[in-house]
């Protein structure tokens, strides 16, 4: 991200390849899945740090992106916390209020599934079934995402933290694969 911008700002153009691949890790645990979360929403926000006035200036469209990202971070409790303030302030029943705002969650959740599902040939029942991980992958997201903001966007610039300085990739927390033939006992 760092570089992409960088280059942008300096003139140079981004280009979409639709055949690239990126073969991603998947995390194996949560601490990794830490890890990963983390890296992605501070090196995120350290960036919007470091570029977001230049960008402004020179890439105003990838502003605006960059922009409705931090907007969809500093609302997303907001939304979260809907059915419950509309239940506590409306007298509805909060069955129905969360209902309603299950329904237009929905609305908003499934279509880039059914469209991935599609495009990527997968059987759309198998992705559905995994919605409820979504809403994990979400919750986990958002929490990593508003401690990248005050971390990065606060902290830092008053100079009462460091931020992200160490970019943990891979899996150098997880033990060595077992040697095929050796037996586990023989792992350090």
């Amino acid at each position: 991200m760092d570089y992409t911008w960088s280059q942008q700002i300096a003139g140079r153009r981004a280009v979409y390849v639709s055949d690239a691949v990126a073969l991603a890790a998947d995390p194996e645990d949560l601490t990794y899945l830490r890890k990963q979360v983390w890296r992605w929403m501070a090196g995120f926000c350290q960036n919007v740090r470091l570029h977001l006035g230049r960008l402004i200036l020179h890439k105003p469209l990838l502003a605006v992106w960059v922009l409705l990202a931090l907007l969809e971070i500093l609302t997303a409790p907001l939304w979260w916390a809907t059915p419950f303030v509309a239940a506590a302030t409306t007298g509805r029943s909060p069955v129905l209020t969360f209902a309603w705002w299950a329904g237009a969650e929905l609305v908003l959740t499934a279509p880039p599934l059914i469209y991935a599902a599609h495009r990527r040939k997968l059987p759309l029942s198998g992705v559905l079934v995994n919605l409820p991980c979504v809403y994990a992958t979400k919750a986990v997201n958002l929490v990593y995402a508003w401690k990248a903001l005050v971390v990065e966007l606060l902290l830092v610039p008053l100079h009462l933290a460091r931020g992200l300085t160490v970019y943990e990739k891979g899996r150098a927390d997880c033990r060595p694969a077992v040697p095929t033939g050796a037996s586990a006992a023989a792992v350090p």
